[in-house]
């Protein structure tokens, strides 16, 4: 079997979490994820990319029906990616 290439739009920085990473325990519910303007220009940017391609898709076929976005976290790297999914 083939290795799975993923294939990124792009990213952006993550100014802050609220609750801080810290105080995350498995009861959070929500956690609060703020970003920059410029960095949401990026994120923005990323989305607009990843759905464009995803419009290219036969919406009828099966691959159409299950083709979505991933919003990657990675907390660690304080980041947000934008990936092409398959539901």
């Amino acid at each position: 079997m083939g290795r799975y290439k993923t294939v990124g739009y792009g990213s952006c920085e993550v100014a802050k979490f609220s609750p801080t990473k810290a105080r995350w325990t498995s009861n959070t519910k929500v956690i609060n994820i703020k970003i920059s303007f410029d960095e949401a220009l990026k994120l923005n940017l990323a989305l607009d990319e990843c759905v464009r391609k995803l419009n290219k898709y036969k919406r009828s076929s099966t691959a159409g029906k299950k083709s979505g976005v991933n919003l990657a976290l990675h907390a660690s790297k304080n980041r947000i990616t934008v990936l092409e999914a398959k539901l």
